[in-house]
């Protein structure tokens, strides 16, 4: 793959592009790489859960500067850079805030009995946001997988809602509204094909982006939770031996040597 054959990469954040335990938090490499894709046309979107306002906190302090041509919020929600601010996506982002609101008017009973229930078995905190009106925040990973468990049995039944999870965090969600979709929302913006798409990804959210639907070329760090390992390796995507943003910089060398 040639430099000026990668129309768009897509990154999460937390855990692939920034990590709070390596310094710098996002590796300047990677931003110097970016940048020089960037001046053969390609796009970059960072696509997370966070909210916008804790993304940008980050972004400005880490990036050296350097900012996303968009991003994809709540793993809902995009916001496009211009004139030095991000602004948003009107159509999609109405068509998203509409489609939520109807779906937890629908299935507020369901989501009200989950609640319950894992305040009932569990030392977490669960709460509602502007996101959603179920939000978990789980002592730890164990709890999370038990509690990720019975939610997604609880929604066979129900195939437009989503348990969308992030390590000990996790909440509802439209289940044709996430990073894939939003990500698919970018790339017919600028129609584009995915053929020229990366996408990396580290956790359960990633895995709807982390889909040659939406973009041809896969990658992985290596503390990549073993879900998404699989689902990579399954779909002939790269899985970095370098953590978070080391091994998306690792990935976009690979990738721009030896077509994966």
């Amino acid at each position: 793959m040639t430099k000026n054959s990668i129309y768009l990469l897509c990154t999460d954040f937390d855990g692939t592009l920034y990590s709070e335990s390596h310094s710098p938090r996002i590796p300047e490499k990677l931003i110097e790489m970016i940048q020089e894709l960037r001046k053969q046309g390609m796009l970059w979107m960072v696509n997370t859960g966070r909210d916008l306002e804790y993304l940008l906190e980050s972004l400005v302090e880490d990036s050296s500067g350097v900012m996303p041509d968009y991003i994809g919020v709540v793993e809902r929600e995009v916001f496009k850079y211009r004139s030095g601010e991000y602004h948003p996506v009107n159509h999609w982002n109405q068509h998203s805030r509409a489609a939520h609101e109807t779906l937890f008017e629908r299935h507020s009973p369901l989501m009200s009995e989950v609640s319950e229930w894992i305040s009932s078995q569990f030392q977490a905190e669960v709460y509602a946001d502007l996101h959603s009106p179920v939000c978990l925040i789980a002592r730890n990973n164990e709890d999370a997988d038990q509690i990720h468990s019975f939610v997604n049995s609880k929604l066979k039944d129900f195939s437009d809602l989503a348990w969308v999870r992030n390590d000990v965090y996790a909440r509802f969600s439209h289940a044709n509204i996430h990073k894939g979709t939003i990500l698919n929302e970018v790339s017919k913006l600028h129609k584009l094909h995915a053929t020229g798409i990366i996408a990396a990804g580290d956790h359960f959210n990633d895995i709807p982006m982390l889909n040659r639907r939406f973009a041809n070329h896969l990658v992985a760090p290596s503390n990549a939770i073993p879900a998404v390992k699989d689902h990579i390796a399954r779909n002939n995507g790269y899985i970095s031996n370098f953590e978070a943003g080391h091994g998306v910089l690792d990935g976009l060398r690979v990738l721009l040597e030896n077509e994966f």
